[in-house]
């Protein structure tokens, strides 16, 4: 169902109204969390409702307790501590919901509800005032999965504009889900978001709106008139719909994959009638964010066909866990020659003991000579940015430090640093055990401790999502990596 938000922004006026009391409230308030997104208006809105509607809290509980849905449990315990907040101390009831951030790591409801919350608790805090600042990448970015895609990473922004299966590109690129999403850049609440995971606004890096329109005509006229169609095509395309890899690391999958005859017909006729045209339009396409470009037939099909005589603007971001980046490999595919704009190869890990753990599959005295070999292309101008990508987790927080070192070592120009993601292959039990950045795990003094290494603050470090917890008197705001 669609809701029209503009009814939350009456309940303001109507609440005060003889017929509406705290159960009239608290089903409108359900309703409109009914899509799973996040509401600011509405939690901006609550002092108020409980002002005029003292016993909403009351109403909200019983609703809960009534509930046979986990949307509206899960709507209730929200609500009732962001009313316990108006009412009292935010970092308690941070404290309380904290195990949410958790058990709900890619719901924009939840994750909006805990920023909004931080927010009470550091009301200074510049990163919480997205009014007035603005997102490029709904604008500029398609990534396309299996069955679905969305107008930036599917972590952070997990809402399908659509299926390039069965719907034509440009038809999916400015759809109503799209124009939709982009519409909550412009006003400001970035509902579909998820704000806890959105490295760009957990790093407070996100541009002013009036700088955006200052860069050029084109982005004047999108910032101006609010504009949510854009007539061009796709800038950035991430194809990630092949899952197929050499490995199986336990922080994406639970098995090695590879797509079957059936799947890869159905992958071509995608990459026909939808990819290949698109691209047309792209300046870069990033391959792979599903599983490794060389060990997929499909990927390996689309690096030969892009060449710059058919694609002469098209550059490449090229992310692999590196095993299969050898000089034979790399011989092989001369389409990406001088055409690299950045290389990502996924460690994990600084030692050999802890990055086989987390790579199911992988050598490290291979992936040393690997990784010194991208080295070596990116050092004679072959690549133009090579960069680590280490997902932090419990196992290997120790070695942050170290992979920075790391990184120098084998000629990497930037080392990227992000929280694991449960992307379904843990329990809400086992991702808790591995996110120490969270208040409550047993680890998280050890973890911050870790992140007052002044290794981290290297000019090639690059912490993303993780920015928020360097010691305050070292804060570094650097610009994100996709």
């Amino acid at each position: 169902m669609k809701i029209d938000h503009a009814l939350i922004e009456e309940a303001d006026v109507n609440v005060a109204s003889a017929p509406f009391g705290a159960e009239d409230v608290a089903d409108l308030m359900f309703s409109v969390l009914s899509d799973g997104l996040d509401h600011p208006e509405l939690w901006e809105m609550l002092p108020n409702l409980l002002a005029q509607a003292p016993d909403l809290p009351d109403a909200l509980r019983r609703r809960g307790h009534l509930a046979s849905d986990l949307n509206t449990c899960v709507s209730a315990q929200l609500l009732l501590g962001l009313c316990a907040a108006v009412e009292g101390s935010p970092a308690s009831i941070i404290e309380v919901l904290t195990p949410f951030a958790a058990d709900y790591s890619l719901s924009p409801l939840v994750q909006g509800a805990l920023f909004h919350l931080h927010a009470m608790a550091d009301p200074t805090n510049p990163k919480y005032a997205l009014a007035g600042t603005f997102c490029e990448t709904p604008f500029i970015q398609m990534d396309v999965l299996e069955i679905s895609s969305h107008l930036c990473c599917a972590s952070w922004l997990q809402t399908s504009v659509g299926d390039m299966t069965r719907t034509p590109w440009p038809n999916v690129w400015n759809g109503d889900t799209a124009q939709a999403i982009r519409a909550s850049i412009h006003d400001g609440s970035y509902r579909y978001c998820n704000k806890g995971a959105c490295p760009r606004i957990q790093s407070g890096s996100l541009p002013k709106a009036s700088e955006v329109a200052e860069r050029s005509d084109h982005w004047r006229r999108i910032v101006e008139e609010m504009a949510t169609e854009v007539p061009a095509g796709p800038e950035i395309v991430n194809l990630a719909y092949d899952r197929t890899c050499n490995l199986s690391c336990p922080s994406c999958r639970v098995e090695r994959y590879a797509a079957d005859d059936a799947t890869r017909a159905r992958y071509n006729d995608m990459q026909e009638n939808a990819i290949l045209p698109m691209l047309k339009n792209a300046k870069t396409v990033f391959i792979t964010g599903s599983g490794d470009p060389f060990a997929s037939k499909n990927f390996r099909s689309m690096m030969e066909r892009l060449t710059p005589e058919e694609y002469p603007d098209l550059r490449f971001q090229i992310m692999t866990n590196g095993m299969l980046f050898t000089p034979r490999q790399w011989d092989s595919f001369p389409a990406l020659h001088n055409r690299v704009k950045i290389l990502k190869i996924s460690t994990d890990a600084a030692t050999g003991p802890t990055h086989e753990l987390l790579r199911r599959g992988a050598r490290w005295p291979l992936m040393m000579e690997n990784m010194a070999f991208a080295g070596r292309l990116t050092a004679a101008g072959l690549i133009d940015h090579f960069e680590l990508v280490f997902t932090v987790q419990t196992d290997n927080y120790r070695e942050m430090g170290d992979a920075v070192d790391l990184a120098k070592q084998v000629g990497a120009t930037g080392i990227y640093f992000a929280r694991i993601t449960n992307w379904g292959t843990f329990s809400s039990d086992e991702y808790r055990e591995k996110a120490m950045f969270l208040p409550i795990h047993p680890e998280h003094d050890d973890f911050l401790a870790c992140m007052a290494d002044e290794r981290l603050h290297d000019p090639i470090v690059l912490l993303g999502d993780l920015e928020e917890f360097l010691p305050n008197t070292g804060t570094i705001t650097r610009k994100f990596s996709h």
